[in-house]
């Protein structure tokens, strides 16, 4: 759910009943979630503005800088909308900040801005305990099975403003794909099982119980291409420690990596220009769609029709941030196939 503004004001919209919290509103970035205990409401709307220093940024550390202590003194002049809803039987202060207002304040400080460019990532994760190993479905992170590491996952993601989500794990996972698929790293077949989610980014990880408090857990990020079936390892890891901390360590490991890729850190200096071709535009409504696709990302400044013929529209973009943020984002957008047939980049077909 999105939240609608009619008009711009400067006084701030105060939500003043409970209601229903969806999942689907903690994946604005510029939207705090903070979960209520006996915090102050002034205290509330600095972590919820420090989340999303965070999010935005995707820098860890940017609270820690000068700058963003004078942001948290003003933050009532960012705010755009706040008040309290229910998620999960938990009481969460909501806070909507100025997009405008946080993105320049990034800028500022010369820090990245991250918009929406956020790959939802599919956990395949084997819990192996006791000689049994099981691979972990959706139902059992999110309900009492798993309700300390549901916790801790929904409260890193709130915090990083990614999207982890695990398999159904039901009679078609279970036919597609086995323990043993994922223990021993067989990427063909979990790739297969993932492109039912309709997700290029997964996770094989297997979790381990050592002792009584130590845990093991050996994990990778993978991205798959569906047209060429390729399978490239983005990150691995092996780690020793408590069970909640090491999926907080993998989930972070992860943003970060994400924010490497995607975030946008804009110069004063003269931006970089390319040209995209798209092929598969028959109709205005398409042209629009791809009007609007380029319109939301970050890594572009500004962009510029100028052609339409024989199915393929050509663009000449300004790019912000450099040409490797910029090829990543579009590589991820599900309405853009590469055009492999063609040697040179930035070719694609619309879908």
């Amino acid at each position: 759910m999105k939240f609608i503004f009619l008009t711009r004001s400067l006084f701030i919209l105060l939500i003043a009943f409970t209601s229903q919290l969806s999942a689907a509103q903690f994946d604005n970035p510029y939207q705090g979630n903070i979960a209520v205990g006996k915090q102050s409401e002034d205290l509330l709307k600095k972590q919820a503005l420090k989340q999303v220093l965070v999010k935005v940024s995707g820098n860890t550390e940017v609270v820690k800088l000068a700058e963003s202590k004078l942001l948290l003194k003003k933050v009532q002049t960012l705010l755009s909308q706040f008040g309290y809803r229910m998620f999960k039987e938990q009481r969460y202060f909501f806070a909507v900040f100025d997009q405008r207002k946080i993105n320049q304040a990034l800028k500022d400080m010369q820090q990245p801005v991250w918009g929406d460019t956020r790959p939802t990532t599919l956990v395949w994760l084997i819990k192996d305990e006791q000689g049994t190993r099981k691979l972990l479905s959706d139902y059992m992170i999110n309900n009492s099975t798993e309700s300390k590491l549901s916790s801790l996952l929904q409260s890193q993601q709130h915090d990083r403003g990614i999207t982890l989500q695990f398999p159904l794990m039901d009679l078609d996972d279970n036919l597609a794909l086995s323990v043993s698929d994922v223990a021993g790293r067989f990427y063909t077949p979990i790739a297969a099982a993932s492109a039912r989610y309709a997700m290029n980014h997964f996770v094989a990880a297997n979790l381990k119980k050592v002792s009584q408090d130590n845990w093991y857990l050996d994990w990778v990020l993978v991205q798959s291409d569906t047209l060429t079936k390729q399978n490239e390892i983005l990150l691995s890891d092996k780690i020793y420690g408590e069970k909640s901390q090491l999926l907080a360590k993998m989930t972070n490991s992860i943003a970060d990596y994400y924010a490497g890729q995607y975030a946008v850190l804009e110069s004063e200096d003269e931006k970089f220009k390319q040209t995209i071709y798209i092929k598969g535009i028959t109709s205005l409504a398409q042209l629009t769609k791809v009007n609007d696709l380029l319109s939301g990302l970050l890594a572009i400044a500004s962009f510029e029709v100028v052609s339409v013929q024989d199915q393929q529209v050509t663009i000449n973009v300004k790019v912000n941030g450099g040409l490797h943020s910029f090829a990543n984002a579009l590589s991820v957008q599900p309405a853009l196939q590469e055009d492999l047939s063609n040697n040179e980049k930035f070719h694609f077909y619309w879908r």
